[in-house]
């Protein structure tokens, strides 16, 4: 099954599945689309309850949940710790298996650096969200135990080595993955 979540009213990833530009592999999987909010915040309790569904229809060997890009890890993943629903924890029914967040390689630098919040880039969650880009960037980090380094072919070697250093001194355990067009082995 697949949870897929945009913060626009006009899920891109969504379509990208649903008109076959990106597809499932097999005909008994499920895409779930949130929209117009974030799971992590204002959407949670729509999450909860279609985790809870799913993990009850005891058809599915994985769950993946794509989360818009200015998500918080934190929050999705503490809803399989702490959500309940009919009386008992998500995590009576589904293990937490990976978190990953992409990092892109050529803008990364300038986002970190930016001095920018949320709000400055029309990407706020709320209208009361007042998080910067870098402190949303050293959230995700933090958090994940897989890191894919996007579009490392648009830097050079030098600068690829300070942003793994900088992504090793954030996150020492969490695996990296370098990529170009996100194309990794899955392996």
């Amino acid at each position: 099954a697949v949870i897929v979540n945009d913060m626009s009213e006009v899920n891109i990833d969504s379509q990208l599945i649903t008109n076959g530009e990106a597809i499932l592999s097999r005909t008994d999987e499920k895409l779930i689309e949130f929209s117009n909010g974030c799971i992590c915040c204002t959407l949670r309790e729509d999450l909860l309850g279609q985790l809870s569904a799913l993990a009850n229809e005891n058809r599915f060997d994985y769950l993946i949940i794509e989360s818009t890009g200015i998500a918080e890890p934190l929050p999705i993943a503490q809803s399989f710790i702490y959500g309940v629903q009919a009386g008992y924890k998500l995590l009576d029914l589904v293990k937490l298996d990976t978190l990953v967040t992409v990092v892109d390689a050529y803008n990364f630098t300038k986002d970190f650096t930016s001095g920018e919040t949320l709000k400055q880039r029309s990407l706020a969650a709320t209208e009361q969200d007042q998080r910067s880009l870098s402190q949303l960037l050293i959230d995700q980090i933090e958090f994940a135990n897989v890191i894919i380094v996007n579009k490392i072919d648009l830097i050079d070697q030098f600068k690829l080595q300070k942003l793994e250093i900088l992504i090793k001194q954030l996150n020492p355990d969490a695996k990296i993955i370098l990529a170009n067009h996100s194309k990794i082995d899955i392996k």
